[in-house]
């Protein structure tokens, strides 16, 4: 609580919650339910800020929704950066006017150090969940995170010592979505649950990204490598009379009608090959994990899905694909030879030698 607030008016505790990514968003939804959980009698929590549809489901107040935001790589930040500005414009003057107690920033580093330097400058303490990760690049952060914040908050279990060692004040709080997870949905429960009837359907999950940059890097990649998998299966004679299924689902924070357009353009761009492939697009994102129970493999972009998949026993693959620019950056520049899935990572760490639970496919 700040200095000065009066007995009355402190019942109401303000908080500033941030969270611009499909998995940000989950575990802000998380993180905002427990703090009303954990609430002393007579205190109530409110909560304003960015967010997607979890955290509006949980009772953020919505300043800017977190799909006005998304941006990756260098090229797609410029085209989107007045809507980016637009954006941090509207929730600043919402900070001005809600003066809140307390602020908790998670991952999405760019635009939350700029917003954590303001919060900073007006006395507004701050945490960050899910900070970036300067043992990758950019380490000159370091000394920012434990400037602007009060303490870190980490999902890996290496980062809590690696921050502790640079002097920043970070505690290891691990994830929630293990709390999330279907454990006890049985594979033909889940099968039966997307609607797949066919037990000898050979099933592969396809998860291209939650924002609309990563959707136009990956779409054709993975449905690409579906096929090329189909036909190998097919030519071995290990594909079953009962075929070959595409569970695809669509985050929260893209356009489901958008996404099911364009996969219908690249089944037409070749009908005679690719219209054979049956690719189910599904609406509600629950039915990410039910995939992962139900599919024989997983083609997963790179981020919290990795971790999801792995937890519920997935084969899978994983992968990332960025614009030249990033490319170029992330190859010749920051050289980091280290994992990248969240599997990897929480297993053995991010050293370059570290043993791998999932292969993975970078840039190229």
């Amino acid at each position: 609580m700040r200095p000065g607030l009066s007995a009355e008016s402190a019942r109401e505790v303000r908080i500033l919650i941030s969270a611009c990514e499909a998995s940000s968003d989950a575990h802000g939804a998380e993180f905002l339910r427990a703090l009303r959980d954990l609430a002393p009698t007579g205190y109530r929590v409110r909560a304003f800020g960015v967010g997607g549809p979890r955290l509006q489901a949980a009772g953020l107040h919505t300043v800017v929704d977190a799909r006005e935001l998304l941006a990756m790589g260098f090229t797609e930040v410029l085209v989107r950066l007045p809507s980016i500005l637009r954006g941090f414009k509207r929730l600043w003057e919402a900070v001005e006017n809600e003066g809140p107690d307390h602020a908790v920033l998670l991952d999405y580093p760019d635009f939350h150090l700029r917003l954590a330097r303001r919060l900073h400058q007006g006395g507004i303490p701050a945490t960050y969940y899910i900070p970036p990760k300067t043992w990758v690049w950019r380490s000159g952060r370091i000394r920012d995170l434990g400037r602007l914040f009060q303490q870190l908050l980490c999902i890996l279990p290496f980062e809590e010592k690696f921050y502790l060692a640079h002097g920043v004040k970070a505690k290891y709080v691990g994830s929630p979505i293990v709390d999330e997870l279907p454990f006890e949905v049985s594979r033909r429960e889940a099968r039966k649950r997307l609607g797949i009837v066919e037990d000898g359907q050979f099933v592969v999950l396809v998860m291209p990204g939650s924002r609309p940059a990563e959707l136009s890097h990956h779409l054709d990649l993975v449905l690409g490598a579906a096929l090329r998998l189909k036909t190998a299966l097919a030519i071995s004679g290990r594909l079953e009379e009962k075929g070959f299924r595409i569970v695809l689902p669509v985050a929260s924070t893209l356009d489901f009608e958008i996404v099911k357009s364009k996969v219908a353009v690249w089944k037409g761009a070749e009908p005679a090959r690719r219209g054979t492939l049956e690719i189910d697009v599904r609406s509600d994102p629950g039915d990410a994990h039910l995939g992962m129970r139900a599919a024989d493999l997983g083609l997963i972009k790179s981020g919290t899905s990795t971790l999801e998949a792995a937890l519920l026993g997935l084969p899978h693959v994983v992968f990332y694909r960025t614009g030249r620019v990033a490319t170029f950056v992330f190859k010749k520049l920051i050289r980091y030879r280290g994992p990248i899935a969240l599997a990897n990572l929480a297993a053995n760490g991010p050293a370059p030698d570290a043993a791998r639970m999932v292969p993975e496919f970078v840039a190229d």
